[in-house]
């Protein structure tokens, strides 16, 4: 409640002179007269036949006035009539205020009467969507329309051309009747012995009304909550996008020996210069090692034998976008949107442009746009069907990214968290060319990403001891990496 009024009934004793109460309203002499002439203010103290003196009550009914006038559209008659009513007591009339009262008419009666039913009320919106919403539940019957329903049926139009989909209200309507049912045993269970029918429906409908303010304010602080915490993830993703990429350390790559096996596959692929596959994987392997210009080399390769192969396409995009180079990544991630590509690279590749993008615009224009569309790819990225265990891993770490980066948003941890486990599984007990992976460094690579994005899920759901389980095989296959330092960090 306004806490001006919660102190009226304390603050009474101080008292105006009619100068002084102008400069603490904020309106005229003339403005005050008129209320007092209008009975919508009480008439004041006159200890002499010249001098009036106005309370604290004066001063929180001017503004009261002001604010129904803002905030309704009664009439100062209306307004005088009611405060009459409620005998001038503030405190009555920001209740009524709150709850709404001086905007319901009678179709707000909760205790409903026959007189509200079959108005006829012509639509300005296509009878096809009526029967819209008939089939899919949202109004009971179509002819003909109440009042209330001709009142939904406008809502959930308006709320369509919003792009609210209908399904948002069916699922709503279900935790409404739990709602409902709440309400009702409550109402009943107010005792008004000595009211009448009429005044009970008058009552109920009051404290209705009061419900209703209160969940719209809940609601709304809710929600407002969520998005808080959605629009800090964001940011948070966008200023930290490049740690999501893991960089080998120098120690890492002299124990798997990845120099010599990277040349060993540029040989094998020179020899065989057609092998579309062999450039497309080793392109991927060098992604995954953070090897940029040489995936870029590879996918080249690649799209000499298959000038429009968006598989290549997709690696040379991410390869540039992992390199930190937006625009060679943006060129390339455009054709990729062009085609719908759905594979599991591509998506990557076009998540990440649309992150980078936002990260470089963030404070000079709005984002939202782009973080919504990298949400969307994220949230139902609806890949095409893995082709082999290379899009099976990358599918794996695709929905691990979901909710590592956008938690809130895609909310789908545990399975992410389930999926990762059989990734390990997988990647622990076969060999890398039993798995179909170009060099035995890729698949240890995996193993730091899936480790590492396992141990921030488990945090983020509570589970600290099975996360730092995680973060420490991350520093077992790879201290001196970013990963590794990251995980240090985590298990300090």
């Amino acid at each position: 409640m306004n806490k001006q009024v919660q102190t009226a009934k304390g603050a009474g004793s101080r008292h105006y002179r009619m100068s002084e109460l102008v400069d603490a309203a904020g309106v005229s002499r003339d403005m005050i007269k008129y209320y007092l002439r209008a009975r919508l203010l009480p008439k004041p103290r006159k200890p002499r036949r010249n001098l009036s003196l106005y309370t604290e009550e004066h001063l929180l009914l001017i503004r009261l006035i002001l604010r129904i006038q803002q905030q309704t559209s009664l009439s100062l008659p209306e307004i005088s009539k009611a405060f009459r009513a409620a005998n001038y007591d503030p405190t009555t009339i920001e209740i009524e205020l709150l709850s709404d009262k001086y905007n319901a008419g009678r179709r707000d009666l909760i205790i409903p009467f026959e007189a509200e039913t079959g108005t006829g009320v012509s639509l300005s919106f296509p009878q096809e969507f009526i029967q819209e919403l008939a089939s899919n539940g949202l109004l009971k019957d179509t002819r003909p329309l109440s009042d209330g329903q001709v009142e939904i049926a406008g809502l959930l139009w308006a709320a369509r051309n919003e792009g609210v989909p209908l399904s948002f209200f069916q699922e709503a309507q279900e935790k409404l009747q739990a709602l409902a049912d709440l309400e009702v045993k409550a109402l009943i269970a107010i005792q008004r012995p000595e009211l009448n029918y009429d005044a009970v429906v008058k009552s109920v409908t009051n404290t209705d009304r009061i419900i209703n303010r209160w969940i719209v304010s809940e609601k709304t602080g809710l929600a407002r909550d969520m998005f808080q915490r959605i629009i800090e993830n964001s940011e948070k993703a966008l200023s930290t996008i490049h740690q999501a990429i893991y960089l080998p350390s120098k120690v890492f790559r002299t124990r798997f020996r990845i120099d010599a096996e990277l040349a060993s596959l540029s040989n094998t692929i020179s020899a065989n210069p057609g092998d579309l596959r062999s450039s497309l994987n080793a392109s991927r392997a060098c992604l995954l090692l953070a090897e940029f210009e040489q995936a870029v080399n590879f996918a080249d390769a690649a799209l000499g034998i298959r000038p429009d192969y968006d598989l290549a396409i997709a690696c040379k995009s991410l390869a540039y976008a992992m390199d930190n180079r937006l625009d060679e990544a943006l060129l390339y991630a455009r054709r990729l949107e062009a085609s719908d590509c759905r594979h599991t690279v591509a998506m990557e590749a076009r998540l990440l442009t649309l992150l980078m993008q936002a990260a470089k615009l963030g404070g000079m224009s709005d984002t939202t746009e782009l973080l919504k569309d990298a949400v969307e790819l994220f949230r139902d990225p609806t890949p095409s069907p893995p082709q082999d265990e290379f899009d099976c891993l990358e599918a794996c770490l695709l929905q691990a990214r979901a909710n590592t980066i956008f938690p809130d948003a895609i909310d789908s941890g545990p399975e992410a968290i389930k999926g990762l486990e059989r990734m390990l599984e997988r990647l622990q007990n076969h060999s890398y060319a039993e798995l179909d992976l170009p060099i035995e460094g890729t698949r240890v690579v995996y193993q730091v990403y899936a480790n590492y994005y396992m141990g921030q899920l488990l945090e983020t759901e509570g589970n600290s001891a099975d996360a730092r389980n995680c973060f420490e095989q991350v520093i077992q296959l790879d201290p001196s990496s970013n990963f590794g330092e990251m995980a240090y960090l985590k298990l300090a």
